[in-house]
Order: structure tokens, then C-alpha cells, then sequence
């Protein structure tokens, strides 16, 4: 029990000192239900933005569901800010549960689907939550990622080639 608050209290000051924690309004003609409207037709870029949305209850109600399920559909399509978020709503259990192996899994698939200029910020991060592991924590948040990446692989998507 105190390892898990460890490493919520860890990870929550790197989240709230990440590249993240400022995160850009979404622009003037974004309107929810154009984010909403875009976020439903697939666009990753809505979607992850509808999630910061609800989470920081910008135009909508604050609702951490709401905002973990338009972050997964964005991180599922490789968008490491998606990935990012939905790895630190696992931290404290903001509408998941608490789960230390997601966090690294999420924050590992950032590392490697960012830009070089927050590569290190996300890596930082991932590495932060790598000492509260176990070495089979560890191990399984590796399988883990492994297995989202060869799962993508075979989805014919633009961004995965």
C-alpha cells in the first residue's frame, strides 16, 4: 500500500510538472461539438483534446470517464499526448483504476510515438514509475507494450509505417 502511494505522490509531481500540465486550450472554432463532431469521425487530435475537455472541465462538466475514453481512442491511434494523459489517469485512478503496470505501459508508448523535444519529458516519467515496479511489473508493462505495438502493426494506419 505505501509502495502505490509512493508512487502516486512520484508520478503525480512529474504529471503536474510535465509538458502536459499547460496544456493549450483547444483553438477559438473548436467548439465542443466540433471537437465532438471530429472526435467521432476518428480524428485523434479531437479526441484527445474532448478528453482534456473532461478532464479539466473546459466546456463540458468534469467527468473522468468521459475524458479516459477519448484519451484511449486517441492513444490507440498513437497519439503519445493521449498516451501520455491516459498513463497519468492510471496514476491516482482518475476514472480507471489505480494500476502502476498501465501507467508504464501508457508512458512507454509516449516515449516512443512523441517528438524529440518531449521524448525525454515522457521518458523521465516512464522511468520515474520503472523504480516502483517489481522486476514481473516491470516485465509485464513490457509484454504489454510489445503486444499494443505488434497489434497496430497489422492495422493499416499511416502513422504506424
Amino acid at each position: 500500500m505505501l509502495r502505490r502511494l509512493a508512487l502516486a505522490g512520484m508520478v503525480a509531481l512529474l504529471v503536474g510538472a510535465g509538458p502536459l500540465a499547460q496544456t493549450p486550450e483547444p483553438a477559438q472554432d473548436d467548439s465542443i461539438e466540433v471537437l465532438r463532431t471530429r472526435a467521432n469521425a476518428g480524428d485523434a487530435e479531437a479526441q484527445y483534446n474532448l478528453g482534456v475537455a473532461y478532464r479539466d472541465s473546459e466546456g463540458v462538466p468534469q467527468d473522468n470517464v468521459e475524458a479516459v475514453a477519448w484519451f484511449r481512442q486517441a492513444a490507440e491511434q498513437g497519439d503519445a499526448n493521449a498516451q501520455y494523459n491516459l498513463g497519468a489517469m492510471y496514476v491516482n485512478g482518475r476514472g480507471v483504476p489505480q494500476d502502476a503496470v498501465e501507467v508504464y505501459k501508457w508512458f512507454n508508448l509516449a516515449t516512443t510515438y512523441t517528438d524529440a523535444s518531449t521524448r525525454e519529458e515522457f521518458a523521465k516519467a516512464r522511468d520515474s514509475v520503472a523504480e516502483f515496479l517489481t522486476p514481473q511489473q516491470q516485465t509485464e508493462g513490457q509484454r504489454l507494450t510489445r503486444e499494443w505495438r505488434e497489434r497496430v502493426a497489422r492495422v493499416p494506419n499511416p502513422r504506424f509505417r
